[in-house]
């Protein structure tokens, strides 16, 4: 697959899991569906969300360093992307039951900040 197939295939999926978000929140009652609404609305924004930021990371990184590998930007963009997004839900979760402290926002960002050192640090090893 080629570096601009990768890109056609990412914002299409992209662009249908902010469609399918927008559904959700338009049809869901979250009171009557219960688990199941929170389920599909936390998964769908997470998917689109992650989605886009994969892809402005990419097409960012790029632009930056024109001269090296895709793949490896790609790569890059795509893990900090579900880096992120997982902070951003766990934030989101926080403050949908009220947990939301200045603290625990400090906590989740060092928890997720060791979480991308341990990738950096795994990846200057070689075995």
């Amino acid at each position: 697959m080629t570096f601009r197939w990768f890109l056609i295939i990412m914002t299409l999926s992209t662009v249908a899991a902010w469609i399918g978000w927008v559904f959700v929140v338009n049809t869901t009652d979250p009171v009557s569906t219960g688990f199941t609404g929170y389920a599909l609305f936390y998964l769908t924004l997470a998917i689109a969300f992650s989605g886009t930021t994969a892809l402005f990371g990419t097409l960012l990184r790029v632009w930056i360093h024109p001269d090296g590998m895709p793949y490896r930007q790609t790569v890059r963009a795509l893990r900090q992307s579900i880096i992120f997004t997982g902070l951003f839900i766990c934030a989101m979760l926080l403050l949908s039951f009220d947990l939301m402290r200045w603290w625990s926002v400090i906590l989740l960002v060092i928890l997720f900040s060791l979480i991308e050192l341990l990738f950096l640090s795994r990846r200057n090893q070689s075995f």
